[in-house]
């Protein structure tokens, strides 16, 4: 455990940033419903009342299509404007539901179900909530997904527009949030969570003198980033999916937004990766003896006499040229993996394998750390032989070669 910390730090970072993502993200399943008041009075008087106020083509325009409708009663004008999508309510619940469509803005027992940006008043319902399930149902049936509500009051009829809305249009509408993504409020909390854990999980100390790598350049910047882009990454869909496919479901392979979904998430993993890498710099540490060295990696502590050493040569730690071949094709296809491309192109990663006279061999990263001359020193004093890619990353590190040494 303690030698895979720096390791479960990230990944249990990473998870909770992924939680978090979800929480704030993600919207509720199911059919959301709409309803606004209308007023059948006005919705009358306006249709055949006379044109005052108006002139020009607008007066021309409301004459002709007063000629040519029928007269009706106001009896008749609602059977017509309802026709086959009037639903009668009845129940203890739906005055409240009437009451509150038709009061003014604001009004409390259903102000935080009011849509905002909207030209008229809507509240929003869930379909799980009462008394909508058996309505939905019904006019799924049927195939709709509008109708009129009626209800009978003493003074009369009142009545309300219905609207079944996937979660994606009912965002698109302004309709609350709190409805909507029920969990955001509960967000911050595993953000927090990964937080604390990320920065509290104890750390392995090392002794003085031990060459490790600079933990604000090497480990806690590329942290940064790599949670940073990770979580836009594994967001975005989320945000996108919920209206590109009207609905909650962001794995979903029948309507494709499965697919959607997993390339966004394709491209998170690319900087996801980079958790890996700051784990085995946070993780490393090697200590100079007279006689052996003292390696710690990730997932491993490993004395190593000089004696046994036969040779030293060079690691590639960059990624695989197909890789990073196939990346910038990618990235001339579609501009936005470009950044992805250079970012693996351009890591200069390399470490160090020692072979030893048993035929057993031992690597590490050791490109871009403070001190790595010193292992040079160390090397040469005990005469192990170095490879000539060795030899020449010796001397970007600023320890003299054999040239110079002679």
């Amino acid at each position: 455990m303690d030698r895979m910390k720096e390791l479960y730090r990230r990944l249990g970072t990473l998870c909770l940033l992924f939680l978090a993502i979800l929480m704030f993200f993600v919207p509720r399943d199911g059919v959301f419903v709409r309803l606004y008041s209308v007023d059948m009075g006005k919705e009358y008087r306006s249709q055949y009342s006379p044109t005052q106020g108006l002139f020009g083509a607008e007066a021309a325009g409301g004459r002709f299509i007063r000629s040519v409708t029928p007269f009706r009663t106001i009896a008749g004008f609602i059977d017509s404007q309802t026709d086959k999508r009037l639903l009668a309510v009845e129940g203890e619940l739906w005055p409240g539901i009437f009451t509150g469509a038709a009061a003014a803005p604001g009004y409390p027992p259903t102000a935080w179900r009011e849509a905002g940006e909207t030209y008229r008043k809507s509240l929003y319902y869930h379909e799980d909530e009462e008394p909508f399930a058996s309505l939905l149902s019904g006019m799924a049936e049927r195939g709709e997904t509008f109708a009129y509500l009626k209800h009978s009051f003493p003074d009369g009829p009142r009545f309300l527009a219905m609207t079944a809305e996937g979660p994606g249009t009912a965002l698109d509408n302004g309709a609350p949030r709190g409805l909507v993504r029920p969990y955001r409020s509960l967000a911050p909390w595993p953000l927090l969570l990964g937080a604390v854990f990320y920065l509290f999980l104890p750390r392995r100390k090392f002794p003085p003198g031990a060459i490790v790598y600079p933990r604000w350049s090497a480990v806690i910047l590329p942290d940064v980033l790599s949670f940073a882009m990770t979580g836009f990454f594994f967001g975005l869909p989320l945000v996108l999916g919920v209206h590109i496919f009207n609905q909650a479901s962001f794995l979903d392979f029948l309507n494709g937004s499965a697919w959607f979904t997993l390339v966004f998430w394709a491209m998170g993993l690319i900087f996801a990766s980079i958790l890996y890498w700051t784990a085995k710099y946070a993780s490393f540490a090697l200590q100079i003896s007279p006689d052996a060295l003292f390696l710690t990696v990730l997932g491993k502590d490993r004395r190593i006499a000089f004696s046994d050493i036969a040779s030293a040569g060079f690691v590639d730690y960059r990624p695989p040229k197909w890789l990073r071949t196939i990346m910038f094709i990618a990235g001339l296809a579609n501009w936005r993996m470009m950044g992805q491309a250079l970012l693996l192109s351009g890591r200069t990663d390399w470490g160090i394998e020692f072979f030893f006279r048993d035929g057993g061999s031992e690597r590490f990263l050791c490109s871009n750390i403070p001190g790595a001359g010193r292992l040079f020193d160390a090397l040469r004093l005990h005469k192990v032989p170095l490879s000539e890619e060795l030899q020449r990353a010796a001397e970007g590190t600023g320890v003299p070669g054999p040239e110079e040494e002679s």
